[in-house]
């Protein structure tokens, strides 16, 4: 028989929004005004300075700005927090833990990206894929890597590979048995195909939900490469500074390829209802998002400077602890899942895995990086055929 399980024994994925002491909400508002500083108000000033102003463009723009505005501060006063279940922790070790959720079925291990949190898999009882997996005839499991400690601050991914997920799969495979089948969203999604390698007879079938894959599609990829020994010291300045690299710089990373579209959000959001739905589903995953998690240098490195830099995936010269991830050393069945509207991983960046893994099948729903995880109709194009891949020919 089981032993019971204590309160203590249950634990949310952590992320869990919170509003700073002085009441201001998680990050966004600089973003917001940058673009409206470089963009719109730049804008504004020129009509008005050039003489008689067209009363009409300076009316539009005036009023972009103000709605802009207007939803930043809906946001930050809206009484309305993230309030993330509670799921039991399976296994635990340094800042990094397993949490178990209660269905039936398969085990399912989803491994989430390293440089966001593992609550996007679980943000509140109505936006969570772990739970409408274990609805689902799965017994999911989520890792959840944790903001680094001591333990992990000169962590590379083979040291998190080899000394936290390795064991999480074993605590799996104790509780559960196998085959386990993997989902890995974004960055998680080589470190999920790095595990199916190495442990190919415990593993059952793979997912990858927007994973990158050939660099050289990011935006970012020559201006880097032109910059790299720069890029590599900043990286290491930090580092030594902070002890990791803060999550503010992953984030505006991502936010800065278009701050417009990152305004024009809150453009939005002034014209939702405060109390409906849509205007909680995007404080949950706008505070997710301001929320981030430290990464270890070493990480920060293999990921700016291997990946995005060297293309190390493609070319095949990433090496986990030495090795190089050979993904003809795969045998499991495998499904490569890319966003059309994927704007933080490009499309042309995702679907070269899929070319990687001859057996693979691709699956590409109109949707974008978070919204394939998300989004209210994420169900029929994304969840049901990745639940239908998993489900077959099970015995």
């Amino acid at each position: 028989m089981p032993k019971a399980r204590s309160q203590m024994d249950r634990e949310t994925p952590s992320g869990d929004a919170r509003k700073s002491a002085h009441g201001f909400r998680g990050d966004g508002a600089a973003i917001l005004m940058q673009f409206l500083k470089n963009g719109p108000m730049k804008d504004l000033a020129a009509l008005i300075e050039d003489g008689p102003a067209d009363i009409i463009e300076v009316t539009a723009l005036s009023e972009s700005i103000s709605e802009m505005l207007s939803g930043l501060s809906l946001y930050q006063t809206h009484p309305y927090h993230t309030a993330t279940p509670a799921a039991r922790c399976l296994w635990r070790k340094g800042s990094s833990r397993l949490l178990a959720y209660e269905g039936s079925g398969p085990p399912v291990l989803v491994v989430p990206s390293m440089i966001n949190r593992a609550s996007i898999m679980d943000l509140t009882p109505t936006l969570s894929r772990m739970r409408w997996l274990a609805r689902n005839g799965f017994r999911p499991y989520l890792f959840d890597w944790g903001a680094p400690g001591p333990a992990e601050a000169w962590f590379e991914i083979g040291d998190y590979l080899e000394k936290r997920l390795q064991p999480a799969l074993s605590a799996i495979l104790r509780e559960s048995g196998g085959p386990v089948h993997l989902i890995g969203y974004c960055m998680g999604g080589p470190i999920a195909l790095a595990l199916g390698t190495r442990q190919s007879a415990d593993i059952g079938k793979i997912v990858t939900l927007g994973t990158p894959w050939d660099f050289s599609h990011f935006p970012e990829h020559a201006r880097f490469q032109a910059n790299q020994k720069a890029l590599e010291a900043s990286l290491m300045t930090m580092g030594g500074l902070f002890g990791a690299i803060p999550p503010q710089v992953t984030h505006s990373f991502f936010a800065l390829r278009n701050l417009e579209s990152g305004a024009k959000k809150f453009q939005r959001f002034a014209h939702m209802d405060p109390a409906s739905e849509a205007a909680r589903r995007f404080i949950a995953v706008e505070d997710w998002l301001n929320n981030g998690v430290p990464v270890p240098m070493p990480v920060a490195k293999e990921c700016f400077s291997g990946w995005l830099v060297d293309n190390g995936l493609m070319t095949g010269e990433w090496r986990i602890k030495g090795a190089p991830l050979d993904l003809s050393a795969l045998t499991s069945p495998m499904m490569v899942v890319v966003g059309q509207r994927d704007s933080v991983v490009p499309p042309a960046s995702a679907l070269p895995l899929g070319k990687a893994v001859p057996h693979a099948r691709l699956l590409e729903p109109p949707g974008g990086h978070i919204g394939i995880i998300l989004a209210p109709d994420a169900d029929e194009p994304v969840w049901h055929p990745v639940r239908d891949f998993l489900m077959e020919n099970q015995r």
